[in-house]
């Protein structure tokens, strides 16, 4: 494990050069949007606090010893408008899709393990101050794969865990309106059972996470 861990890290710290050597590389855009092809990088901190109260009550979250790094590729599909061919109005113009795939290393002291997911993003960006800061919001549907079993998920539940849960992870991005092609991204990087859907599970795990991401 020791050397799968090595490995795990050495593969994400090429990642991470990599994406901030693009970073350094992006030209500045003033489009409408950043490019539809991206690369981001994730760092992020466990929270043993409920998903529903982080979000409800952000300032309660409370962190534990168990952390994150990954990389994720996207890619956008376009507005609704455009792949559906209907006129959707504002949330139409609006609301754009982007699948992505990920991976992460997750280390701390109940687990050291590998973490992959695939999953559609809707991303809003209307907001009516972009002028001056563009900001987007997105959420997110899909599954997230854990290499071996999470002992800090199965410690949070009495239904226990599975490799294989649903993964909703909601973001928020800000970028110069002027490049759009470097976001700053805070992101709520979460799995769980859907309620019990996912076998019998409740529970799950949440990192806040933040990072960058790069587009072209």
């Amino acid at each position: 494990m020791v050397k799968a861990a090595g490995g795990c890290r050495r593969v994400l710290d090429a990642l991470v050069g990599a994406a901030a050597f693009l970073c350094l590389c992006t030209p500045a855009t003033g489009e409408t949007r950043g490019g539809a092809n991206a690369i981001t990088v994730l760092v992020g901190r466990g929270t043993d606090t409920n998903f529903t109260q982080i979000i409800s009550q952000p300032w309660t979250t409370n962190f534990v010893d168990e952390n994150m790094v990954g990389i994720i590729a996207s890619h956008r599909l376009g507005t609704l408008d455009e792949l559906t061919g209907w006129d959707l109005g504002h949330i139409g113009e609006y609301v754009t899709v982007e699948p992505e795939v990920g991976a992460a290393y997750r280390f701390g002291d109940k687990e050291n393990l590998g973490e992959f997911w695939g999953a559609l993003y809707f991303r809003y960006d209307g907001f009516p101050w972009n002028d001056s800061l563009y900001t987007t919001a997105a959420l997110s549907t899909g599954w997230s794969y854990l290499t071996e079993t999470s002992q800090w998920e199965y410690s949070r539940s009495d239904e226990g865990t599975s490799q294989v849960l649903h993964y909703f992870s909601p973001e928020i991005t800000v970028a110069d309106p002027d490049n759009k092609n470097v976001e700053l991204v805070l992101r709520l990087h979460h799995r769980s059972g859907i309620f019990g859907t996912i076998d019998g599970v409740y529970s799950g795990s949440t990192f806040l996470s933040t990072g960058i991401r790069v587009r072209f």
